[in-house]
């Protein structure tokens, strides 16, 4: 039996534990109060002051906790630069290169990482071959490859790959067992940046095209020898580790070396990674996001004497993760709605992140504008001596001594007045305190949290953003409810409650996101109730309004329809009105099938396009406006694995958590 339709069989079932949720990138239950959508946001302080939302404000269960992350690199420019670092020359005695990947695309030499500088020179990179489905060691001594896999590296699937040099044998190993192995002698210690996704001394173009996680350097340890299982948990920074890296939410050097990291390009930070969970969405752990939008997304407090700082003590600190270049004077937050002097301006100048007194110049502290795509936790702070600090990631990047009285009334997030918007990305955990501060201006480093922060004492305001009625329980995306969208608890297939559409106008939208990248091999399934059954009634759509290039499940009439971007999949079944049914759609390799209630109804058909763009991501409706009518439960997606690839006896419980 293949592993294929071993795991059909093993998944079907539903409930417990998913051995492959670490490719869910969507699990909507919709479970929740009656009525529940994603457009109220909560004061947590004991002010619990109302909130007032602008624009398409959402909120959602992405969060920067957590530890499971991977980056992703485009193809096309992004990469990592880690400098030329001694630590980093491997040197002429053993090492370990490790880390696992997962490939959107086959592309000629795309490059892993290395330091490779030219031909003839001590210097090593790890890329795919030719063909692009094989990987290597390329050694810049021999201007050859020492090593290139037996194994073919498959597309959309998390791989673990380790380069190992034991004595004068370079040993690779795919997934903890032995592939091949080389005499390699070769010393390398030529002076040249270590890069990851791409080689700048070569020809452009040979960027990495998919996922790296938890890249792990060990100079002058050989850590395997023989076959091993793969860890099944982030990778730590044993002795000797010289570089542990893409495995947080933000861009940093986990070793003790804590290199610098110059981000290039498109490189983001994501939460699909090659680990899954081991315990489920918990809003005490997890806590949520709010997702703003360039244009007029902001949330305003009310004005009140509570956000007055005056001239003494406070804090205010959060969580960031910016997704565009903000227009200028835009910002993750200001206090400025009286106008004049007063406020807090924290937002984009010229390039520059700027905290500034009375929105000008004065007693300024100012950092570079921070890499997009990536958490950062930010901490303002003045103690009541006037000392003024700002923090970003654990570091402080300069003090100021004032007495600026702070006398604004409001705060705004994602703006800094209530009349402006346009700060792209998303914040988490926004907390004031005014009279106190927890953090010294004093200290140069602070400890970075690792749990949503709590309203302390003299606590003004607390958005954790956990309000969603309806959150994705796979922790990766924030889901703006549009028109009617809302829970339903008196139509539920399991669990408490399912997704309600009325059919004109409710449906749920998705940023763009590499998550909705389906290139390889995917599974779009759910339990529907549809309240009618005529006409285009769009389920998950993966598409804009510009490309078909992206899978699309939808019913025409009772035909169940997956548009493959070339030619749709007709299922010779009928969907009936007022009745749950299991849909399911999937791609193994080149092979697209459809099944209703476990059963192929449509014929299997080849399709051999290769997906290279992300685009957001519809549920209810399409970016054609064809509104779905009814009701749906248990909504999963599954990037990298086709769960189903023959008949299969549908879900009896809901779909696992974990």
């Amino acid at each position: 039996m293949t592993r294929l339709l071993m795991a059909a069989a093993g998944n079907a079932l539903g409930g417990g534990v998913d051995e492959y949720f670490k490719y869910v990138t969507m699990l909507l239950h919709g479970d929740g109060t009656n009525g529940a959508q994603n457009n109220t946001f909560l004061d947590s302080s004991t002010n619990n002051f109302t909130i007032t939302r602008n624009g398409n404000t959402t909120q959602g269960s992405f969060s920067p906790y957590g530890s499971n992350w991977s980056n992703y690199f485009d193809g096309s420019s992004s990469y990592l630069n880690f400098g030329n670092q001694t630590a980093l020359h491997l040197g002429s005695g053993d090492f370990t290169v490790e880390t696992w990947i997962f490939k959107n695309a086959n592309n000629s030499y795309m490059t892993l990482c290395g330091d490779f500088a030219s031909a003839s020179t001590n210097t090593f990179q790890i890329l795919a071959d030719s063909g692009g489905t094989k990987i290597g060691w390329y050694n810049g001594a021999t201007n050859s490859f020492t090593i290139t896999s037996v194994a073919t590296i498959p597309l959309a699937t998390w791989t673990h790959i380790a380069f190992v040099r034991s004595g004068t044998t370079l040993s690779l190993y795919i997934n903890g067992s032995l592939d091949s192995s080389a005499s390699l002698t070769t010393n390398y210690n030529a002076s040249t940046s270590l890069y990851v996704a791409h080689t700048p001394e070569l020809a452009a173009g040979r960027y990495w095209n998919g996922y790296i996680s938890n890249l792990r350097i060990v100079k002058g340890t050989a850590v395997y020898t023989s076959a091993f299982t793969p860890s099944t948990t982030p990778l730590t920074a044993i002795s000797g580790t010289s570089l542990l890296s893409c495995q947080s939410n933000r861009f940093i050097d986990n070793s003790t070396n804590n290199f610098a990291i110059t981000r290039n390009g498109d490189v983001s930070v994501q939460r699909f990674s090659p680990f899954s969970p081991t315990a489920s969405y918990a809003t005490a752990t997890i806590g949520g996001s709010v997702v703003l939008d360039a244009v007029n997304d902001t949330l305003v407090t009310p004005i009140n004497n509570a956000f007055n700082l005056g001239t003494g003590a406070f804090q205010i600190d959060f969580w960031m993760y910016p997704t565009g270049s903000p227009a200028q004077f835009a910002g993750p937050f200001g206090t400025n709605n009286n106008g004049g002097t007063g406020g807090i301006f924290f937002a984009n100048r010229n390039g520059n992140l700027d905290f500034v007194s009375n929105n000008d110049n004065i007693t300024l502290i100012r950092t570079t504008y921070p890499a997009l795509n990536s958490w950062y936790h930010v901490v303002l702070v003045r103690n009541s001596s006037g000392l003024r600090a700002f923090f970003l990631n654990g570091v402080r990047i300069g003090t100021a001594s004032d007495a600026a009285d702070f006398n604004q009334t409001q705060f705004t997030i994602g703006a800094y007045n209530a009349s402006n918007g346009g700060w792209p990305g998303y914040i988490s955990n926004f907390r004031v305190i005014k009279g106190s501060n927890i953090v010294d201006p004093n200290s140069s480093t602070i400890t970075v949290p690792t749990a949503p922060t709590t309203a302390v004492t003299n606590t003004s305001l607390l958005l954790n953003f956990t309000n969603g009625g309806i959150f994705d329980n796979a922790m990766m995306n924030n889901l703006e409810t549009v028109g009617d969208a809302q829970i339903s608890t008196s139509v539920r297939r399991f669990g408490t409650g399912s997704l309600a559409f009325d059919g004109t106008g409710d449906y749920m939208v998705l940023p763009a996101s590499p998550q909705w990248l389906m290139s390889g091999d995917w599974t779009i399934e759910c339990w529907i109730y549809p309240t009618r059954v005529t006409g285009v009634q769009t389920l998950v759509e993966t598409r804009n309004r510009t490309t078909n290039a992206s899978p699309v499940l939808y019913l025409n009439g009772s035909n169940l329809v997956i548009d493959t971007g070339t030619a749709p999949v007709v299922s010779s079944g009928t969907i009936s009105a007022n009745t749950w049914q299991h849909v399911a759609a999937t791609r193994s390799g080149n092979s697209w099938r459809i099944f209703i209630n476990g059963t192929q109804v449509g014929a299997t058909t080849t399709n051999t396009t290769a997906y290279t763009t992300a685009y957001g991501c519809c549920v209810g409706s399409s970016f054609y406006n064809e509104d779905y009518a009814g009701y749906i439960d248990d909504l999963r997606v599954t990037k990298g694995y086709a769960r189903y690839t023959a008949n299969f006896t549908p879900p009896a419980a809901a779909f696992a958590d974990k």
